[in-house]
């Protein structure tokens, strides 16, 4: 890890949170948003593997936690976006041998959106949280796995590129 790489992925992650709770809640549909940081997470998991994205994940999710307007146990946002930023690296390192297509990132990130709803709302309701609804878990799913991809379309491309563009002289192939 480069402190490069790490200043890049850290400022990712505060723009994607400062943005989140922010502006987004202004384009809500059935009270359900973009998750911009799951994205982030994702994004910087598919440059760089699980290790990168569970602790974007953890670190994005603690950073959602105690951001205002939070009114939820702390930590429940980094556990979720630490397993689906871990989870969707291990998906990088599988398709290491060739490059991870469109569908198959969309398809990551519909899993992450998955995986960081059913661990939010599980944690949630372990800790007696009245505002998870389990009733209501399909609908809020397919509505935030649709705003997630869309939102990919622009997020994953401009953080895999700049990722990308900062890779240390060390790690750099020679080319024949």
């Amino acid at each position: 890890m480069t402190p490069l790489r790490i200043g890049i992925a850290a400022v990712f992650l505060l723009i994607a949170v400062t943005v989140q709770t922010s502006m987004l809640p202004q384009l809500a549909v059935a009270g359900v948003t973009c998750d911009l940081v799951m994205i982030v997470v994702v994004a910087l998991a598919l440059a760089r593997g699980p290790e990168w994205g569970a602790i974007a994940g953890f670190i994005g999710g603690l950073l959602l936690d105690v951001a205002p307007p939070a009114d939820h146990t702390a930590g429940r946002w980094a556990l979720a976006l630490a397993l689906a930023g871990y989870i969707a690296g291990m998906i990088r390192r599988e398709a290491s041998a060739g490059p991870v297509g469109p569908l198959g990132v969309a398809l990551t990130v519909v899993l992450g959106a998955a995986v960081s709803l059913l661990v939010y709302c599980a944690t949630g309701s372990l800790l007696h949280d009245p505002a998870v609804d389990w009733g209501e878990f399909g609908v809020r799913l397919g509505i935030a796995a649709g705003y997630d991809v869309v939102g990919a379309i622009v997020v994953i491309p401009l953080v895999l590129w700049v990722m990308r563009r900062f890779v240390p002289v060390r790690e750099r192939r020679v080319l024949p």
